[in-house]
């Protein structure tokens, strides 16, 4: 599946979450109302944070690509660390935020 059908199906999904909420009463519709809200909430965060993370491995392979045609060693180069740093701390907030996702997607599903 392509990202961007992703996107689309996560949103309608979050958004899905909301207008069952809705039909199911007031009191009822403002808890799943606040779920499906969290829901696109927590889609928007991961895709800000996939966004970031494309960015940063952009940085990685333009740095690279200079190392490399200046015959440099790659791996001993303190920006390389630096970038990857932040590469893995992205992933890992970004399997955080999935994990949340999931656990609102289970949550309704349950019931």
């Amino acid at each position: 599946m392509g990202y961007w059908n992703e996107v689309k199906e996560m949103v309608i999904k979050g958004l899905n979450i909301a207008a069952e909420g809705i039909k199911e009463g007031a009191e009822t519709a403002a808890v799943k109302g606040r779920e499906g809200v969290t829901y696109v909430q927590l889609k928007k965060d991961l895709f800000i944070e996939h966004r970031r993370l494309q960015d940063l491995l952009s940085d990685l392979g333009d740095k690279t690509h200079d190392l490399y045609k200046e015959k440099k060693d790659i791996y001993a180069d303190q920006s390389i660390k630096d970038i990857m740093d932040k590469v893995v701390a992205a992933e890992e907030k970004c399997k955080k935020i999935r994990d949340d996702i999931e656990k609102i997607g289970k949550e309704n599903q349950g019931e």
